[in-house]
């Protein structure tokens, strides 16, 4: 009798199976007859807007059987359904901002644990340019967009964006709002006003009347909401304001400095529109061989990340930009279900942060 040869042959089949069946998702085939319910049960069970109602026995039962599976619904599968695709777009001025940079961090976060991709376009503040980039996402029919940036004040943008609008509105998209804007959007917004007059109020406190604003591009609602805080906190003071407008740019901040400094009576304090502006008007000062605070106090507006690595550390009104970002995703998955809040616009408290570069004015500018 020869040698007995173990044949390996009929263990092929299962080693493939078996890899198969790592590589395969979970359906919702699957938890179906892991629950021992029907196909249509499962997917009811499953779906918190279904009309149809299921025993809470079996409900509970379909829940635990796709979570012992890992079963996670299938995107695409829904946007057959729907029209459209899984996808959130972020519209934004500037993606090299921090400011915009936090709330896409936000927003992505948000999206992703919903079962959702982010796209982010970034505009630069040209009207052309942000309107080349919602209509190719209405083309492609995304989920929604969000505008992280607000509005820009022209005429022709404006009546192009309303019609974008309507047209992802009509395959089922939604649009949604993280800045003042003139379109009646649902709204997630900081409280840019009140923000304002908190900082203006609190150089006032430390002594200062000669306070000038650096605001943003004359074309931008974000800007005109500051402003309006700043001017309410000096007209209450009977203070003379003095706003002059920058670009929202380290160099623009700078640029607007210098033109402070050059002025008559240059300020003994300035409220900048946003950190990134206040960054470089410190720069200015600093070029000039300005002490802050001891010459000049310098305040910002946003609370961007890395101040901490800012001499000396910037005070500011902190935005919650990642949670804004959160909160935009959340207001646009709603609308997207019918679920429309009765407020249009949801205003998010900003909080005064003082640190540094802000104190009284020197005995010499008194």
């Amino acid at each position: 009798m020869g040698p007995v040869r173990h044949s390996t042959k009929a263990k092929k089949p299962s080693v493939r199976r078996g890899v198969a069946s790592l590589l395969r998702l979970t359906t919702l085939s699957d938890v179906a007859q892991h629950a021992e319910v029907s196909l249509a049960t499962a997917s009811r069970a499953l779906n918190p807007d279904s009309d149809h109602s299921v025993n809470a026995g079996t409900r509970a039962r379909v829940l635990a059987a796709a979570t012992r599976l890992s079963y996670r619904p299938n995107p695409m599968a829904r946007a057959l359904r729907t029209r459209r695709v899984p996808t959130i777009a972020i519209v934004v001025h500037d993606v090299s901002d921090p400011y915009f940079a936090e709330i896409v961090r936000g927003a992505t976060s948000a999206a992703s644990a919903k079962g959702f991709l982010t796209v982010v376009c970034s505009s630069d503040r040209d009207p052309a340019t942000e309107l080349r980039y919602v209509e190719m996402l209405c083309l492609s029919r995304v989920s929604g967009v969000i505008f992280a940036g607000g509005g820009l004040e022209e005429a022709n943008y404006r009546s192009a964006m309303r019609g974008h609008a309507r047209n992802i509105a009509h395959y089922g998209g939604a649009v949604v709002a993280l800045a003042p804007r003139a379109e009646q959007w649902p709204a997630e917004l900081p409280d840019n006003r009140s923000g304002a007059r908190s900082v203006t109020e609190h150089l006032l406190s430390l002594g200062h009347t000669a306070i000038a604003m650096i605001s943003g591009p004359t074309t931008l609602r974000t800007s005109r909401e500051r402003e309006l805080g700043y001017s309410d906190a000096m007209k209450v003071a009977r203070a003379k304001p003095h706003i002059i407008a920058g670009d929202l740019t380290r160099a623009g901040g700078a640029v607007a400095m210098a033109r402070l400094l050059a002025g008559d009576r240059p300020p003994t304090a300035v409220f900048v529109a946003s950190d990134a502006m206040a960054l470089g008007a410190l720069a200015e000062l600093h070029r000039q061989g300005i002490s802050v605070p001891g010459d000049v106090s310098v305040a910002g507006f946003d609370d961007i990340p890395g101040l901490e690595f800012i001499h000396p550390n910037l005070t500011t009104v902190r935005v919650p930009m990642a949670e804004l970002g959160a909160a935009g995703v959340t207001r646009l998955l709603s609308e997207l279900e019918g679920q429309r809040q009765i407020t249009r616009v949801h205003l998010h408290p900003v909080e005064l942060v003082v640190r540094e570069s802000t104190g009284p004015p020197s005995r010499a500018t008194k």
